[in-house]
């Protein structure tokens, strides 16, 4: 082999080995974040649902108070579902939300690394800048979820109470007994409504600005 071409091939392998390292970076950093777009649009739709399964067990409950039948043991099956449905998905987000915060620290302890290894100063302060705007995007998140779940807890607990005491007492005196506490409960889900609204819309915001794909609209 010519000694002359010989180092030319050399630095090529070089180059190609580097940028090999630099690409595979780059993937693992755009890979994760697709990993947590993804993430974070489950779990707008699984809020969503949340809302949905508001407004089902109101209905089943109102529907039980305020429309029985000749036996209200149907209609208590239906509302006890919803409920259960309810509060089963409730945790999921709230799994999901912790989950967020941790993927969160990951993400920008990565980003940080990454900005810290740019030569050029002025991408080096865009990607800060970059990094500082999503980080608030999530701290966002953060407070929507624990105004929602605040809304949320006396509502969820002031259904399961419902369901322990038409349990026991489903009789048309039960009935009546529990009709204040229906009417808050209609009362209590404005707002919290709203709240789940919000808090879906941030995550699948959040998840379009992180995701590498173009949404299809």
């Amino acid at each position: 082999m010519n000694m002359k071409i010989k180092p030319i091939i050399l630095n090529l392998l070089t180059f190609i080995l580097a940028s090999g390292i630099l690409i595979g970076c780059a993937s693992n950093g755009y890979d994760k974040a697709a990993s947590t777009a993804n993430s974070l649009t489950k779990s707008a739709d699984m809020i969503a649902k949340s809302n949905s399964l508001v407004d089902q067990s109101l209905a089943a409950l109102n529907d039980l108070v305020s429309n029985p039948s000749p036996d209200l043991r149907k209609q208590y099956r239906i509302f006890n579902s919803s409920v259960d449905s309810l509060s089963s998905i409730s945790k999921d987000v709230g799994a999901k939300a912790e989950e967020m915060k941790a993927r969160g620290a990951v993400y920008f302890e990565n980003w940080d690394k990454e900005t810290a290894t740019i030569r050029n100063e002025d991408i080096r302060t865009r990607s800060e800048a970059r990094k500082s705007e999503v980080s608030s995007h999530f701290a966002r998140i953060g407070q929507q979820y624990e105004e929602t779940k605040t809304a949320f807890l006396p509502f969820i607990s002031d259904l399961r109470d419902v369901q322990k005491f038409l349990s026991t007492d489903l009789t048309a005196g039960g009935l009546s007994a529990i009709r204040e506490v229906t009417t808050k409960a209609n009362a209590d889900a404005l707002p919290l409504r709203e709240s789940l609204a919000k808090l879906s819309e941030q995550f699948k915001s959040l998840g379009i600005s992180m995701s590498p794909t173009t949404p299809i609209r």
